[in-house]
This record gives structure tokens, sequence and C-alpha cells, in this order.
């Protein structure tokens, strides 16, 4: 299994650091020239309006990462293929799920986030799922992988000030040797609501019907399942929100 220790960088002044793929522009903010559209492999490169995104060197209309000042945990583009492969990142604040409360969190490549333990498990089950011992997210637990030459990825980002600040993760994987087969999707965990969690869907080409959707305690439970391999319960712009402190869900859509 690889693991790599993430530590977010500040991208705000001139004196930060920017590390590949990001590169400073004059106003010392760092831009990720492989899926920054106006930014498009070189600073103040800007596809066309017709186009929608920079994926893989061209301008396109596939869909695209959101967090493109995020932090880049894994990245088609400069890292290549990837597949069930976890990875641990160091967050600034503490966040919580049930009664797990933690600044380092493992990030699987088939759409899953544990606040303890994890495991790169790709076939997904019903909850409770023994594969994950403590408090687990799982936004879309899949045979997922990142597919080489694409703008596929997995990013990380901060946004707001303490004591409300969010932590967000963003996938743009494939299901596994069907590149075209892919979902786009984030996850949102905030510092002053404890115990919450959402997930925002931007695209998702199957429907979910083989992922499963829920957030779990422990591999016996307690669990909030939205669903299990079920066809069209993931539409485009749909967002869940996982309570657990009351064992509840809800579900809206952007905008």
């Amino acid at each position: 299994m690889l693991i790599a220790t993430l530590v977010l960088l500040t991208k705000t002044t001139t004196t930060t650091k920017c590390v590949s793929p990001y590169v400073q522009a004059s106003s010392g903010i760092c831009v990720n020239i492989v899926i920054d559209i106006n930014n498009c492999g070189k600073l103040n490169n800007v596809c066309r309006s017709n186009f929608t995104s920079w994926s893989a060197g061209l301008c396109s209309n596939l869909t695209s990462i959101k967090l493109i000042n995020g932090t880049c945990i894994w990245s088609a583009s400069v890292n290549g293929f990837i597949d069930d492969q976890s990875f641990t990142v160091a967050v600034p604040f503490n966040i919580t799920l049930y009664n797990t409360t933690t600044k380092s969190v493992s990030v699987t490549t088939n759409g899953v986030i544990c606040l303890s333990s994890c495991s790169t498990a790709f076939t997904e089950t019903a909850l409770p799922a023994s594969a994950f011992s403590g408090a687990t997210a799982l936004p879309f637990w899949n045979d997922l992988y990142i597919s080489a030459n694409t703008s596929q990825g997995i990013y990380y980002d901060t946004q707001g000030i303490a004591p409300n600040r969010t932590l967000i993760f963003e996938y743009y994987s494939s299901h596994y040797q069907q590149p075209t087969d892919y979902c786009n999707f984030q996850i949102i965990l905030h510092e002053n609501v404890p115990g919450v969690v959402q997930f925002i869907y931007y695209e998702a080409t199957d429907g979910g019907v083989s992922a499963t959707i829920v957030v779990q305690g422990s591999s016996s439970g307690p669990f909030i399942q939205y669903s299990f391999d079920q066809a069209n319960s993931v539409a485009q712009n749909m967002v869940l929100t996982f309570d657990t402190n009351t064992g509840t869900y809800s579900s809206a859509n952007i905008g």
C-alpha cells in the first residue's frame, strides 16, 4: 500500500513556494497549469469560451476539477495512473464523525475517506462494511482509479476563517478500466458543525448503480446508508448531508 503524508500549502502570498503542477502567477498565487482553464499549460493561456475544461494538454468539454487552487493529492497529468491506493492527509483543524475527532485523514482512490484506520477494498457492499473499522465517509465506494493522460485526480482544500472553516476533498475518477465512465464529487466537513459531512455530486455517468454511498461509525455500526448499487441514485448537482449526531441524512440540489 502506498502511503503519503501531505501538508496543505499556502498559496496566497508572494513568498509562497509553488510545487508542481503549480506555477506562481504575478499576483503571488500558485495556479495549477494542468487543470486551470485560465492557465492552460502555462500562465495566462486561456481556453476559448466554448470550452469548459483543460484536460491532458487540450481544451475540452469534459468535466473539470472545481478546486483549481486546492492541494493536489494525485494528478493524472503529473503522476499518471493509480489504483487501489491510500494517502494520509494532515489537515489544519479537527474534524469529527460519530465519536471520532482527528486532524489526520486517510483518502483512498476508491472513493472513501477514513478518520481512523482505512482500507483500499474496492468491492462495494451494503453496510456495515467490515473493511472499515472506524469512522468512515463513503461518498462513492467503488472500484475507481485515476486514468493516465487525463485531468483526473484527487485534491483537497480548506476555505474560510477559523472557527468556521471547511475542509473539501474532490475526486475526478473513472471506474476501473472504463476511463469514459467517470465521476466527479466532493466531500465537505465543517469545523463548526462536528459530526456532519456533505457529499456533492457534479457528475456520475453510471448514476450510482455500482456504488455504495454511506457513512459509518465502525465495522459493526452505527451507519447511515443512502444507497447500495442503486440505479439512478446519484443525479448531477445533488447534495447529500449526513448528520452522525442524529443518524439522519437529507438530499438537495445545488442552486
